[in-house]
């Protein structure tokens, strides 16, 4: 159990006291609900003036503990803060310093906020469009979908500038594809784990994860435009949990994508079926889709599972040809990333994804 110092109980009862989201019991209620601790609810008493009622959250939840190995109650409680944008920018790094000074979970960061549903169509005439064809796939598909999800990785990142979680997935024994802004520099990798297996099986009991680090003067290739980082890892974890083939593959509009993802540092989720692909042009593929802060990384599969993209943004994304902005998410096109790695590089990848 957690023990915070008085003075970092004090400012953060401050902090919160005044947050118009936990002024009254219904509103604590539900922003509780919405971060994701529905379960502790019933140990609660949300009752009484802000002053009061935050107290009681506060020694609840600390009093609970963990909600999985490397997830305190109280750290899932202070990083929805930041989710649904509700302090400030200097709130925001009091919460960050007690997520890591008392390892409660790694902070996340935070996308700007969204105003409106800005596309051509709206959520409604896409739900139309969701009853009004077949969503009907054989069982082996989701056979297939935990053969792939093996191979995509939790990474935990720690540097003098914070901390910060995304994902990444294996395109060789030894060769894990990430995004550029997850990984930008190689001085980054000594203090950077990959975690494969991080999940929880239906109970919601987690299970047993494996973890490597980056090889040592190994290979480190980053784009910074196309937002792809390729880093070399010790231990072939390849072997043990496979890697994913990356090979050029058409993808077209109103397509569905797939994405095996950890969203803000959680164990391994999926987001499938509801994901229309909405745009193809230069470099990337918009679709709309559910990922969150830590997502970035994850790759977007078609309904063959096959890697059509390295999800890496989401947001009032610009079209590249039109110029024009819509509330999407985006990938980058796996055939652009192959056109971009040094030639021996990307005949590697493809020699190893047919081998």
């Amino acid at each position: 159990m957690i023990n915070l110092k008085n003075e970092d109980r004090q400012q953060l009862i401050a902090l919160l006291k005044d947050i118009p989201e936990l002024s009254n019991e219904r509103s604590r209620r539900q922003f509780l609900a919405e971060a994701g601790l529905t379960p502790l609810l019933p140990r609660l008493d949300l009752s009484g003036s802000p002053f009061v009622a935050i107290s009681e959250i506060i020694t609840n939840l600390l009093n609970y503990g963990r909600l999985s190995y490397d997830r305190e109650a109280l750290g899932v409680f202070l990083n929805a803060l930041k989710i649904f944008n509700i302090v400030g920018v200097q709130q925001q790094q009091f919460v960050d310093r007690l997520l890591t000074d008392y390892e409660m979970m790694t902070p996340i960061a935070t996308l700007p906020p969204i105003d409106q549903w800005q596309g051509r169509e709206t959520p409604t005439d896409i739900f139309e469009k969701i009853i009004g064809e077949s969503t009907l796939r054989p069982i082996a598909f989701l056979q297939q979908g935990i053969n792939v999800a093996r191979s995509v990785a939790y990474i935990g990142v720690r540097s003098p500038q914070g901390n910060w979680s995304g994902s990444g997935f294996l395109i060789g024994a030894d060769l894990l594809l990430t995004n550029h802004h997850v990984l930008p520099r190689a001085d980054l990798l000594p203090h950077t784990i990959f975690r494969f297996n991080y999940e929880e099986n239906f109970q919601g009991e987690a299970q047993q994860t494996d973890e490597y680090r980056a090889q040592v003067d190994g290979i480190f290739q980053t784009n910074s435009a196309l937002d792809y980082t390729l880093v070399q890892l010790v231990g072939e974890p390849g072997t043990q949990w496979g890697w994913l083939s990356l090979v050029e593959t058409t993808i077209r509009r109103r397509e569905r994508v797939n994405i095996i993802q950890h969203p803000l540092g959680q164990p391994k989720q999926i987001s499938l079926q509801n994901n229309f692909v909405e745009y193809l042009g230069g470099d990337v593929v918009q679709y709309v889709t559910s990922t969150l802060n830590g997502s970035s990384g994850s790759p977007v599969f078609n309904d063959r599972w096959d890697v059509v993209a390295l999800h890496h943004a989401g947001g009032n994304i610009l079209e590249p040809t039109t110029q024009r902005r819509y509330f999407r998410n985006e990938g980058i096109l796996v055939s652009r990333i192959l056109a971009d790695l040094p030639p021996e590089l990307a005949e590697r990848i493809r020699s190893g994804a047919t081998a």
